[in-house]
């Protein structure tokens, strides 16, 4: 037997072939890129495949435009249903009074408070309207004392005679929260001691107010 001329036809693909499966392999990847990829990816859907299989919900959102008016609500909050329709992207922007940019520093302050038997007092923050604050009070010594949480407001002339408003009222021997005041004025406490030996409060505020004093002291 003569051996095989290793020169010869061989059993491997011809060029012309390893040319045809790498032309149609491109094909194949420029498709997949452009139905699957590119929707995907980028957002970018030129078919309109790639919105019917939602895809381009995957895509990475844009970034926000900084520079675009949002939609501010004030007054109210709106009332929404599971119905209503939502754009996860552009949410309702909060304003007065739910949210409310500062321009004076946060501020901390703690006292203690000690009155005589029938003593009485008012300590009060002054306050510009859209401030908030958040307090907290408790006796460190006694066992009850009479709490009125109020205010009246600096422009008077605006307002009936004599006018003020009531947050809460309390014989209890301590309370905590919040406020947004209403309107420019006074805001704070009078406390009245009604037991018969002296008590002492402790009363911590957080927030934002233009001074905080005790503005009156005197026996019932």
């Amino acid at each position: 037997m003569s051996e095989q001329n290793m020169g010869g036809n061989s059993d491997g693909p011809s060029k012309k072939t390893l040319a045809k499966g790498a032309f149609w392999t491109f094909i194949g990847a420029l498709v997949v890129t452009v139905l699957f990829v590119l929707p995907a990816e980028y957002g970018v859907d030129p078919t309109g495949v790639g919105g019917m299989l939602g895809l381009t919900r995957l895509a990475a959102p844009a970034a926000p435009d900084i520079d675009a008016a949002p939609r501010i609500v004030e007054g109210s909050f709106p009332q929404f249903s599971p119905d209503d329709e939502f754009d996860y992207f552009e949410p309702e922007t909060l304003g007065a009074p739910f949210s409310r940019s500062q321009d004076e520093s946060f501020q901390s302050k703690s006292m203690i408070v000690e009155l005589a038997e029938f003593e009485q007092v008012e300590v009060k923050a002054v306050m510009q309207q859209g401030d908030s604050l958040v307090y907290s009070w408790r006796l460190v010594e006694g066992e009850s004392v009479y709490s009125d949480f109020h205010a009246d407001p600096l422009q008077a002339d605006q307002f009936p005679e004599q006018f003020w408003i009531r947050y809460h009222e309390s014989e209890d021997p301590a309370a905590s929260g919040a406020i947004v005041a209403p309107f420019d004025g006074n805001h704070g406490w009078y406390w009245l001691n009604i037991e018969e030996n002296p008590v002492k409060i402790e009363l911590t505020v957080h927030g934002y107010w233009e001074s905080l004093d005790e503005i009156m002291r005197s026996f019932q």
